[in-house]
């Protein structure tokens, strides 16, 4: 695991964030490379709402994801991963002035990505946000379904200065900071889910520390 939450440890313990920041790109995309610059820049990062894993298809999923997402939208600066990307619209009306930032990168490289991590696997929310769990028996249903968010989210955001595309093929930097008004950290910019990241001394000194940070 990487050690940004170490390295993002003294923004975050004496820089003060007011303005929240959602990842609304989905899954592959970016979303955990994001993540781990927001947390060197000293932001508390949410990943997947676990807490609504028990949705119903039967019932309004995004109310319900909503309701479950309360107690964490009280409790972290920035949010990324499955399914924030789902209710950005609702995220917006909540929270009209926090940062939005739409991660994206090629179809043909988001839906190879796809594929080889999900397979034909069943993970929570796909069959929401797809009706099925098989990325490449029906890769059509998926290539659409990533095209037609990404089209929905730029209409919605246009001319909103509060909302940045972030292509993650060409991450860097001074794109990230110069739309979140923050300084350049001097460490390279981070590449989640990455061979050599995870070390196991790293991994325990960060969570020792994170359980630390938040029991305050």
């Amino acid at each position: 695991m990487s050690s940004a939450f170490l390295l993002g440890l003294f923004r975050r313990i004496f820089l003060k964030r007011k303005r929240k920041v959602f990842i609304i790109g989905f899954h592959k995309t970016g979303t955990s490379t994001l993540g781990k610059a927001l947390q060197i820049l000293g932001y508390t990062v949410c990943g997947s709402l676990k807490e609504a894993y028990d949705y119903d298809l039967n019932k309004d999923v995004k109310s319900y994801i909503l309701e479950k997402a309360k107690p964490l939208l009280n409790t972290y600066d920035s949010f990324q991963d499955t399914p924030w990307f789902l209710i950005y619209k609702e995220l917006y009306q909540l929270y009209p002035d926090a940062y939005f930032i739409l991660t994206k990168r090629s179809e043909k490289r988001w839906i190879k990505s796809v594929q080889k991590h999900f397979g034909d696997q069943k993970f929570k929310y796909h069959d929401y946000i797809y009706g099925t769990n098989n990325s490449i028996k029906d890769e059509s249903i998926y290539l659409k379904r990533y095209q037609n968010h990404n089209l929905e989210v730029e209409l919605f955001f246009e001319g909103k200065s509060n909302f940045l595309i972030f292509d993650i093929e060409n991450s860097n930097w001074e794109t990230l900071v110069s739309f979140l008004g923050a300084r350049k950290p001097l460490v390279a910019f981070p590449h989640a889910n990455k061979a050599g990241n995870n070390l196991l001394l790293k991994t325990k000194l960060k969570s020792l520390i994170k359980q630390l940070y938040y029991k305050k």
